[in-house]
């Protein structure tokens, strides 16, 4: 089996800052298969669904932008370069029918909507919120931090590290403008909510990644709004180090959370109800894994610290993840994402 993914990183733009590798499961060799100069910091990147658009920010201050390149057989072309209002944008997500890009300005606390011509090509700006606010921790909540967004049919979810909120606003899709709901989902102050999930198949169950507490959150719709169930640490009880946990996936009946200090994948096992259990965590084999992807039963890691894209394999009897000698080098690297 042959696996390929594109990898995002941070770099100036003379350098390969985009790449896109091959992972042969039979070999067990990963290795680059092309790689693109001329974005400067894509620290986050995304593939529309027919894989012919790969969109990433450009984590720049005091102003970032978006990208979106042509997908074709001698790799990437420049298709569009805008401004994102704000600073050091971190994320990108395109909404279900593809009309609608949201970003997320880290640095400067807002977020940005940008419509989509037919080809998948933003083209202009519909919306721009900024938000406002600060937390418990005076070092990473002096401000307002926005560090992802997903769109849920006509709901947008904004995770605001800077003030332990996840905010929930109506997206309409003919004008892209965003309404606030006004019924976030409320962090215990400290918590530094990062990325989230939701429960393939029970409705109105939301798994918030926390950085800087370095749990996992779980939120039940009741009622309209989304009530606090439960915190999870993501690490082993005998760590007493400095961690922030980061990326979120699931995968059956597993959750994994990237652990950056302990350097681990933390696996969850998710219960009938949706309650979680840590049940692993497992040594990247490299340091600061910021992102992952599942692929099969590979998870490919991006090690942002040690510069190399390491990868883990889920034994098909047992379910556990387990090391392997697999990895390639990589400056840098921040975002993976399945091609």
């Amino acid at each position: 089996m042959r696996y390929e993914f594109w990898v995002g990183s941070y770099g100036i733009k003379e350098e390969e800052t985009i790449a896109r590798f091959s992972l042969d499961t039979e070999t067990g060799q990963m290795v680059k298969a092309y790689s693109y100069r001329g974005a400067e910091n894509p620290s986050w990147i995304g593939l529309n669904k027919a894989r012919t658009v790969l969109y990433s920010v450009e984590e720049l201050s005091p102003r970032g932008r978006i990208r979106a390149f042509g997908i074709g057989e001698q790799g990437l072309s420049p298709r569009a370069r805008l401004s994102t209002g704000g600073a050091d944008p971190c994320h990108i997500c395109l909404d279900e029918g593809e009309q609608h890009l949201l970003t997320a300005n880290y640095t400067s606390g807002s977020l940005a909507a940008f419509g989509l011509d037919g080809e998948g090509i933003p083209v202009r700006e519909t919306d721009f919120i900024q938000h406002s606010g600060s937390g418990r921790n005076p070092a990473r909540q002096e401000g307002s931090h926005v560090h992802f967004s997903c769109v849920r049919g006509e709901q947008a979810f904004v995770a605001d590290l800077g003030t332990d909120l996840v905010h929930i606003y109506v997206l309409d899709r003919k004008t892209g403008r965003l309404e606030d709901t006004g019924k976030p989902l409320r962090l215990p102050a400290g918590a530094g909510p990062r990325h989230l999930a939701f429960h393939p198949g029970i409705p109105g169950l939301i798994y918030v990644a926390c950085e800087l507490d370095s749990s996992v959150a779980l939120f039940r719709e009741k009622e309209g709004e989304y009530v606090l169930e439960g915190m999870v640490s993501a690490l082993p009880e005998s760590f007493h180090g400095e961690n922030t946990a980061a990326a979120i996936r699931i995968h059956g009946d597993r959750l994994f959370v990237s652990n950056r200090g302990h350097d681990s994948i933390a696996v969850f096992s998710m219960q009938e109800d949706g309650g979680l259990c840590l049940c692993q965590t497992v040594p990247t084999g490299g340091k600061v894994p910021r992102d992952f992807a599942i692929m099969g039963e590979y998870v490919a890691i991006a090690n942002q610290g040690s510069d190399e894209i390491t990868a883990l394999r889920m034994n098909p009897e047992t379910g556990k993840l387990e090391p392997t000698d697999i990895r390639t080098p990589m400056h840098r690297p921040t975002c993976i994402c399945p091609a």
